[in-house]
């Protein structure tokens, strides 16, 4: 088996699939949600270090990187000196674009809701596994998968530029993008806004569009 395949693609998978397994076959889900739970609210709600530092300040350092990377791109056909970070630049905004696009796009037709629409935390709507039918006459649920969190692990496509450029570097890359993602995941769970289960599946959507992107682009040797 290559080396390759088993570390970029079946490792992440089944990485991906157990973690999933464990959170949303089993109460993990219900335990993480009921823990933020208080007081018949959850605690992030409104809060300044949930709501406002990590939703929306975490929003606006996605876009701010997107758009570096865009004014990048353009301003390399002016600026000579850029022209060596176009590529990059093209490789990262793909991966913010198509990242959060897909999870997004996802999130229009999985149909499932979010822990505050639930009637377990005060919400309208009954619990429905996301394997289940549900009822046409309910409410659709956009929350799955998580599209916060995607916009950290989109970011995964900077860890296969470190392997590029200073691979040294990679791991650290790669550990602190997986960081990120999970400070945007627990803001969203003290928010009522997402179980952890699905942001297991944004991660892996991100990682391999990133992975894809890389060969594509062959901003990475790996791949070229």
């Amino acid at each position: 088996m290559p080396p390759l395949l088993l570390r970029d693609v079946l490792l992440p998978f089944f990485v991906c699939c157990l973690l999933f397994a464990l959170l949303h076959l089993t109460a993990l889900d219900f335990i993480v949600s009921d823990y933020f739970y208080q007081q018949q609210h959850f605690i992030g709600q409104g809060s300044w270090w949930a709501d406002r530092l990590i939703h929306k300040g975490g929003g606006k350092l996605i876009f701010t990187v997107a758009l570096t990377s865009l004014i990048i791109i353009v301003a390399s056909f002016v600026i000579k000196p850029l022209k060596v970070y176009r590529l990059a630049a093209i490789y990262i905004f793909s991966c913010i674009a198509l990242g959060t696009g897909i999870v997004n796009g996802l999130k229009a037709i999985t149909n499932v809701d979010c822990p505050w629409d639930l009637q377990r935390y005060g919400g309208l709507q009954p619990y429905i596994d996301l394997f289940s039918d549900k009822a046409d006459h309910l409410k659709r649920g956009r929350c799955f998968p998580a599209g916060h969190a995607s916009g950290a692990y989109a970011l995964f496509g900077f860890y296969f530029l470190a392997r590029h450029y200073q691979a040294q570097y990679a791991t650290k890359v790669l550990l602190a993008v997986m960081a990120l993602g999970i400070i945007f995941g627990v803001g969203q769970w003290a928010r009522g806004a997402h179980f952890p289960s699905h942001d297991v599946v944004s991660a892996f959507i991100c990682w391999m569009t990133a992975l894809i992107l890389a060969w594509r682009f062959g901003v990475n040797p790996d791949y070229k």
